[in-house]
């Protein structure tokens, strides 16, 4: 190890004299001397978010026709899927009663529910 203490400055050197890329030069000449880019104005766009959550495009009735049109794309065959055999179709009826029992059971049990609905009592240095 002390033989090569010598050779440490000499690296240092060859280290200090290596050309680093230039970052610079990874960024097109347009773009570094063009215009900064336009501003756009954030208000009208969030004003076309909140117009359409708020509207009435899903009737009752244009649900009971999606949900329709759903229940007949389901039962098509769908073109070039592989056959299933005997026991994809009783792990898929397995996987269905599974889901359907999880759908069943309440994910939070009612005392939890209570104390959720509670609310939080805030401690009274801080009311």
């Amino acid at each position: 190890m002390p033989r090569l203490f010598p050779l440490a400055p000499l690296v240092l050197i060859v280290v200090g004299c290596t050309q680093f890329p230039e970052i610079d030069a990874r960024v097109p000449e347009a773009e570094r001397t063009g215009p900064p880019p336009a501003l756009i104005d954030v208000v009208p766009l969030l004003a076309q978010a909140d117009a359409a959550r708020q509207s009435q495009r899903v009737t009752p009735e244009s649900a009971a026709d999606l949900a329709a049109r759903a229940a007949a794309l389901a039962t098509r065959p769908v073109p070039n899927a592989p056959a299933r055999g005997a026991a994809q179709d009783a792990r898929l009826q397995a996987l269905t009663a599974r889901a359907e029992a999880l759908r069943a059971t309440p994910v939070i049990d009612p005392a939890t529910r209570d104390r959720l609905d509670a609310g939080v009592t805030p401690p009274a240095a801080l009311q």
